[in-house]
């Protein structure tokens, strides 16, 4: 019996010993970074953090005809950059991935070898304007009105007509990272309720969020005040009750009825409830 162990331990020593064979290939080590541009503005865009990502494919990849063909993804940070020290060198395709803008060609055969920067320019669907925010009491409590337009400065792009107007909001946070990203807003019910459409855009009844219904009246072609060439809409207005003695930061944002419904923001600003 002794024998019948010792035997039976010797071979499960040599079946694990292929499992301890050295690793010959070298860790990822190359760099991939830049800087989102808003074409409009020239400057980097208004993001939320990771709420959307490039997409990229290694190509010089051996391992499949064609290179590999599983993607990876690099998030944008709120300040519209990104960065990843973590790739492998070689020749990669690179394409904007579910963002608020109008679709991009894919960027072919991008060399990475140590450290790549490569900045792009996206267009944006809309621009989120004008925001106004007011302190007043109602009722004994203290409360925020929001007021804003969006703007759709193109409405007809490479043969494709801008998707309806969807979802309007305003985010607050308690940080500065304010959006509809991951640990980005205040998600609490009295913020994100969500009424259904409403005539003229205006709410102002205790909430920050509206989905907009689907029918005509939020087409580009009704919401635009000041008749064609403007594309603005009037203003929309949000209230909502909050915290004496909080500091909040806020931003406005807006999305479009595309595949993804990704959000245009304003710039973040912050109050502090007196």
């Amino acid at each position: 019996m002794k024998k019948i162990l010792l035997f039976v331990f010797g071979v499960t020593l040599l079946s694990l010993s292929s499992c301890f064979e050295t690793d010959n290939w070298d860790a990822p080590d190359c760099t991939w970074q830049g800087t989102v541009t808003d074409s409009y503005t020239g400057q980097p865009i208004l993001a939320s953090q990771n709420d959307w990502q490039i997409r990229i494919w290694e190509r010089s990849f051996t391992g499949q005809e064609g290179g590999a063909t599983n993607f990876q993804d690099l998030r944008i940070k709120q300040d519209g950059t990104y960065q990843n020290t973590k790739l492998f060198a070689g020749t990669y395709d690179m394409l904007p991935y579910n963002g608020p803008f109008w679709p991009m060609d894919t960027l072919k055969n991008l060399v990475l070898k140590d450290r790549l920067v490569q900045d792009f320019e996206v267009t944006p669907y809309l621009q989120v304007l004008d925001v106004r925010l007011e302190q007043f009491n109602r009722d004994g409590k203290d409360s925020i009105r929001v007021v804003f337009k969006v703007k759709a400065p193109v409405l007809t792009r490479n043969g494709a007509t801008l998707p309806r107007l969807y979802e309007l909001r305003v985010f607050l946070s308690y940080t500065p990272f304010v959006g509809n990203g991951n640990d980005s807003s205040i998600g609490v019910a009295e913020y994100t309720n969500q009424p259904g459409g409403t005539v003229g855009l205006n709410s102002g009844n205790g909430f920050l969020r509206m989905t907009l219904s689907d029918n005509g009246d939020n087409n580009w072609t009704n919401l635009i005040a000041n008749g064609p060439g403007d594309n603005t809409t009037a203003d929309i207005t949000f209230s909502a009750q909050v915290k004496k003695g909080y500091t909040y930061y806020y931003r406005a944002g807006a999305s479009v009825n595309d595949t993804y419904r990704k959000f245009c923001y304003s710039p973040i600003s912050s109050f502090t409830v007196q």
